[in-house]
């Protein structure tokens, strides 16, 4: 089992709604890709960083569990009656499918496993929070 806190602000961009058209100067063709520059990029690579430290010596093998919880700040509109609850669900965008993605593709460059397709059961919960943060939960299923 893999166990963490990340004490940051969670990744907010998606690579779907990184790509654009784009012109190859050579051709003068246009194609669909991301600009070096774009925020998931900067997203990706800050949350590569992040999870380092935590990379496993060998990839997990078989079958894996995986729970990440995604705590971002209030919202600066957000009124003191729900800011009292402490915590608040998350009902706009990005999606948490696209948010996952971005995740599980950082997990797998950093070979936390061979493939995300090991992950047979995820769970998954984005909520306002006093306090910014990522806590994730890898477990291995034992037959």
């Amino acid at each position: 089992m893999i166990e963490f806190v990340l004490h940051c602000e969670p990744p907010k961009h998606t690579a779907q709604g990184s790509s654009t058209i784009l012109k190859n100067f050579k051709t003068g063709k246009f194609f669909i890709g991301k600009k070096s520059n774009s925020k998931a990029i900067q997203d990706k690579n800050y949350l590569l960083a992040m999870l380092l430290p935590y990379q496993p010596k060998t990839p997990l093998q078989g079958a894996l569990k995986l729970e990440i919880d995604l705590f971002y700040s209030w919202r600066k509109s957000e009124t003191k009656k729900n800011r009292a609850k402490g915590q608040m669900p998350i009902t706009t965008r990005p999606d948490v499918d696209n948010l996952v993605k971005q995740i599980l593709d950082c997990f797998t460059r950093l070979a936390f496993w061979n493939d995300d397709a090991q992950v047979f059961d995820l769970h998954i919960v984005k909520m306002y929070s006093d306090t910014p943060m990522m806590h994730i939960k890898i477990t291995e299923y034992n037959q």
